[in-house]
């Protein structure tokens, strides 16, 4: 998919920004979260050691959403949220993703936007977050995604995470916190910071060397077969990565 990654289509790139301009009181830099497997595990079906459980609406059926926290999430959100604008951006539905939201942050002064699932583009059926649309300086934006793919458009803005769904002794959140608050002070374009960090475009195969001179989204200059397009998971709650579990999960 990445190798092959189409153009974004004009009604795309024409759109209006989704959240309102930044203010003077807002912090400078924007860190980007995903939800599902970065922050949290959900399930619909039962889980062991839940850390919660909430109910959802949808399609007139009445859910149970069992949640286990990521170790470390909630230090994780209080530190980012002195330093960045959080912005929560799930490929997830609004109804799901939003009273979460409200669980994780019940005071709302740590979370400041939140995207969901039509925020999206659908590439190959996958849900990729173009973060143009966010209307924020690329130079100061980052995303944290378990999922490559879904930072695709702007890779060199990415930092990837391992996706997680009940290691107890996970610290990933943890190890990441003095990392993110030294960006700010470097006083640099954090896509050169993260492209020197993670070097993702060495480790794709095949982006590297299509993507190098046009940039994510230009037409490539070798043919790349391809690949194939994901089920229609348009009617699903939760959007999750492997492992499946018998639940609406892409």
């Amino acid at each position: 998919m990445l190798a092959n990654l189409p153009p974004l289509p004009e009604e795309i790139l024409s759109r209006c920004p989704a959240l309102p301009v930044k203010t003077r009181a807002s912090a400078e830099y924007t860190l980007v979260l995903d939800l599902d497997e970065t922050l949290v595990h959900c399930s619909l079906t039962p889980l062991d050691n839940a850390t919660m459980i909430f109910p959802v609406v949808f399609q007139n059926i009445t859910y149970q959403v069992y949640v286990r926290l990521r170790p470390h999430l909630r230090t994780f959100l209080n530190r980012m949220a002195k330093t960045f604008e959080i912005i929560i951006f799930t490929a997830s539905k609004k109804v799901y993703a939003n009273k979460l939201c409200d669980i994780l942050d019940p005071r709302k002064n740590l979370i400041r936007h939140r995207l969901f699932r039509e925020h999206c583009v659908c590439v190959y059926g996958n849900y990729v977050k173009d973060l143009t649309i966010l209307g924020r300086d690329p130079s100061k934006t980052m995303i944290l995604d378990n999922a490559i793919q879904s930072f695709a458009y702007q890779l060199d803005n990415g930092i990837p995470i391992e996706s997680w769904f009940q290691d107890r002794n996970d610290t990933e959140l943890l190890k990441l916190c003095s990392f993110f608050e030294a960006i700010p002070a470097m006083g640099r374009d954090v896509r050169e910071i993260l492209r020197r960090k993670y070097r993702l475009r060495d480790h794709i195969p095949f982006y590297s060397i299509i993507h190098q001179q046009e940039g994510p989204g230009r037409l490539p200059l070798l043919e790349v077969p391809p690949p194939p397009v994901a089920e229609n998971n348009e009617e699903q709650l939760i959007t999750q990565v492997a492992p499946k579990h018998p639940q609406m999960v892409q």
